[in-house]
């Protein structure tokens, strides 16, 4: 019974080495999807972005910091009724955890003003600073799309 025991501990315990920055930065861009889904792109954003944050949509010239952020959302709220979803794909980090990135793809979908379906895929890349509380919040995020939308 102790034998099981101390093997139960030893995978426990290389299960929770296995874990790291990569693998917190992937949870905190789920998270962030997530919420994008629940609570609208801008809340998330808002709610995930350092106050120094840089957003490339190519859409617009580069957003820096997170009141131009609250600026530009409150002028171009979401469109009623869009979803942005998106799926990080993989990620990678300094050595002491403190910056990485995620990388994975997007899809946005939503109507167009005359009622018809409209859906957009793209890419994108987020840059992610740890905090000083360990969470991780991005402070760099650049997206691109697939084609044109249809």
């Amino acid at each position: 019974m102790l034998g099981k025991l101390v093997i139960a501990a030893a995978l426990l315990v290389s299960t929770v080495a296995l874990a790291g920055p990569k693998e917190d930065m992937m949870a905190a861009d789920r998270a962030f999807a997530k919420m994008s889904l629940e609570k609208g792109a801008h809340a998330a954003f808002l709610a995930y972005m350092t106050d120094d944050v840089r957003l490339y949509d190519g859409e617009h010239p580069p957003i820096i910091g997170r009141r131009a952020a609250e600026a530009y959302y409150a002028k171009n709220p979401d469109p009623k009724g869009s979803k942005l979803d998106w799926k990080p794909i993989e990620a990678d980090a300094s050595a002491a955890g403190d910056f990485g990135y995620t990388r994975g793809t997007w899809v946005f979908t939503a109507k167009d003003e005359k009622g018809r379906d409209v859906k957009v895929t793209g890419y994108y890349v987020t840059g992610w600073k740890r905090q000083a509380d360990g969470t991780y919040k991005f402070n760099l995020d650049i997206g691109g799309a697939d084609k044109p939308a249809h």
